[in-house]
């Protein structure tokens, strides 16, 4: 007769094989995404599309720190007929004396977003103000904190009509600026460019649609057929909403990797990255709390669960407290090699991302541990209150 622990053994024998099998999965999709994830078309600097007027829409709040390097970024494109329309979302800070110190410069408008109306969240309102007051028949949504380089409208337009795209965005290069987020950020980075990975946005099979929010380019017709930011106007995580409107409604979205046009923040230091985490699963768990509860509990698995299980194993090992040995070397063996396998993906995104050192892939198992973490963490306190703060606003998500 099997006794209990030999069936704890094996259960957690199973969770570490099938484990190992996802981050194994995930790395071949990692790899696949590095090498075959397609790159903006280059018109070699000469501006080929002047009669395409484009205009770049800013949304920013409190930004008054990195607004004057994203827009120094962008007086100076090598595409010639563009506008740049900031919006200014009730900023409380000193936004608006940094973007005036700019001014001088014709082609910057400043725009007073003015109160949200009721159900309207996120920077929806004040993107939907930009295109109100644009000009141009293509509009080029960034953030305030995104920083980009001379060819970035030129080369994104280009492509844009050469491919006979409605929308493409890029994948940018990630800032990391403290060590928290150097050591939490890139193994989030491997899911969300596994989920969202250019090769999988771009396969037409797939109905997934998803636009980094901090660069997208639409042609204005597209952008108002599907119901501009009005129709996502209660989604905290715009971006990937309008997507997935976008794609469902069968227009040509294709992403790209922008390393080289595009630089962006996703989180600046740990406040801003705990509530980036819970802006991710909180909307969910209000949508879809099952789906959100067995997300939040395989995360746990992939990332945390086995080290766990590798430490377990360790010590019975050493103490050999009548367990049967060999089935603990041999789940020991397995937990290794899935430990191993997740700092290798790690190592490896850094080292093709090449947005810090590598060196900071020994901080794997702290980036799990915070990762699942804020999941779990942001399931137990939506069951009192979903609430996530955001740009200095504190969002009461109720679904």
């Amino acid at each position: 007769m099997i006794d209990f622990e030999t069936v704890f053994i094996i259960v957690l024998f199973i969770l570490t094989v099938g484990s190992l099998g996802i981050w194994l999965h995930l790395f071949l999709i990692l790899k696949k995404s590095f090498k075959f994830s397609p790159r903006l078309l280059k018109p070699n600097g000469v501006d080929t599309k002047k009669g395409s007027f484009v205009s770049i829409i800013i949304p920013a709040r409190n930004e008054e720190k990195l607004i004057k390097k994203c827009l120094s970024s962008l007086v100076n494109q090598t595409h010639s007929n563009y506008e740049i329309i900031v919006i200014d979302d009730d900023s409380t800070d000193k936004t608006i004396e940094k973007i005036q110190s700019l001014t001088n410069d014709d082609k910057i408008r400043i725009i007073k977003a003015g109160k949200k109306p009721k159900g309207w969240v996120g920077k929806n309102w004040p993107c939907y103000i930009g295109y109100k007051y644009s000009k141009g028949n293509y509009l080029l949504f960034t953030d305030a904190d995104t920083i980009h380089s001379p060819n970035s409208v030129l080369d994104s337009l280009y492509t844009l009509l050469e491919e006979q795209l409605d929308v493409l965005t890029v994948v940018p290069n990630l800032i990391y600026p403290t060590f928290i987020v150097k050591m939490v950020l890139p193994i989030l980075s491997i899911f969300m460019f596994s989920k969202y990975s250019p090769m999988r946005v771009n396969d037409p099979k797939i109905k997934l649609g998803y636009l980094f929010g901090s660069f997208f380019i639409m042609s204005k017709t597209m952008y108002e057929k599907i119901g501009t930011h009005e129709s996502v106007k209660s989604e905290i995580v715009e971006d990937g909403a309008l997507g997935k409107k976008i794609k469902e409604c069968g227009f040509q979205l294709k992403m790209f990797r922008g390393e080289d046009i595009l630089s962006a923040y996703w989180a600046r230091d740990f406040h801003t990255l705990w509530n980036s985490l819970k802006r991710l699963i909180i909307p969910m768990y209000f949508t879809n709390k099952i789906n959100s509860i067995l997300l939040t509990i395989g995360i746990f698995i992939l990332m945390v669960f086995p080290f766990v299980v590798l430490g377990y194993t360790f010590v019975n090992m050493l103490i050999n407290n009548g367990i049967d040995f060999f089935l603990i070397v041999l789940l020991f063996v397995f937990s290794s090699l899935n430990v191993s396998l997740i700092y290798l993906t790690n190592f490896y995104q850094l080292q093709k991302a090449k947005t810090h050192k590598v060196k900071y892939f020994l901080g794997t198992p702290l980036g799990c541990l915070m990762v699942s973490v804020s999941f779990i963490w942001s399931i137990i306190s939506s069951e009192k209150k979903g609430v996530i703060k955001w740009r200095n606003r504190v969002y009461h998500y109720n679904g």
